[in-house]
């Protein structure tokens, strides 16, 4: 039979272990319970300044983000009202697509809303083509590009994100997060991201209307404005941004088991 001091003694551990949770919760280590993301991260747009981070250097897949990063260099390189041509590889690219007719001949701006709001990898590699001889060899230019920019963990194997049959390519939170603020210096690319619905037509006629990806688009606060992504690889994705105080913050998700959880959690969190 336990002694009345063993008795006491069982009883200030248990009260100190309930201490120990109490304090671990509320000090901000809910934060590991909280997100189903591999790696997060919030940031201002402008600053730097980190709000929130988890494993932001982890190199994992990043699926249609990289979407982002093939957008900027886009743009860099044609202008808005350059005609592009569907060749034949981009017209029988894996979807997402808006089904691109091999030929027909459109704007670059309005490949770029479809590639933009509707993750459509057609209008990508169209894009891509229109820049470089071949697909492989843009993402030749976007690892240069990377590299220049200091975002030296992240490696492409194409414009879109699509697994490439075993070969790994990867990028992480920090150099999406710097991807997204290359992007913002482009507001007509922002406001492609940030519409929940346009249509494109091409020179063959057929009208292709577009509804954006982004479910946030369509919630009460309408202020996050981003780029989602999904391979059973890479889980969900997401880059984007939202507004606080009249600045933008930038906010990205890798690996998640729950995005919208997620993303939710983060941009709501106090600062």
């Amino acid at each position: 039979m336990k002694t009345t001091e063993e008795k006491m003694s069982k009883r200030i551990r248990l009260a100190a272990t309930g201490l120990f949770c109490a304090v671990f919760f509320m000090s901000g280590a809910e934060n590991l319970f909280a997100l189903t993301a591999k790696a997060a991260l919030v940031m201002d747009a402008q600053s730097g300044k980190v709000y929130f981070q988890r494993n932001i250097k982890m190199r994992l897949p990043a699926a249609s983000t990289v979407k982002i990063f093939s957008a900027v260099l886009m743009r860099q390189k044609l202008d808005l009202d350059d005609d592009v041509r569907v060749t034949r590889r981009a017209a029988g690219i894996a979807p997402s697509k808006v089904y691109l007719s091999e030929g027909t001949v459109y704007k670059a701006k309005d490949l770029l809303r479809a590639f933009l709001m509707c993750s459509a990898n057609d209008a990508g590699v169209a894009l891509a083509e229109a820049i470089s001889p071949t697909e492989f060899r843009f993402s030749l230019l976007m690892n240069e590009t990377a590299q220049e920019w200091g975002a030296g963990d992240s490696f492409f194997l194409n414009a879109t994100g699509l697994p490439e049959h075993g070969k790994r390519q990867y990028s992480t939170a920090a150099d999406l997060a710097l991807f997204m603020r290359k992007f913002l210096a482009h507001e007509e690319l922002v406001n492609m991201l940030s519409d929940k619905y346009a249509q494109i037509k091409g020179s063959d006629g057929k009208i292709i209307k577009l509804k954006n990806h982004n479910k946030f688009l369509w919630k009460d606060s309408n202020d996050l404005i981003g780029k989602t992504g999904y391979t059973y690889a890479a889980k969900h994705c997401f880059v984007g941004f939202f507004t606080r105080a009249n600045k933008r913050q930038i906010v990205v998700i890798m690996g998640s088991k729950k995005p919208w959880q997620d993303l939710e959690y983060l941009i709501n969190k106090k600062r």
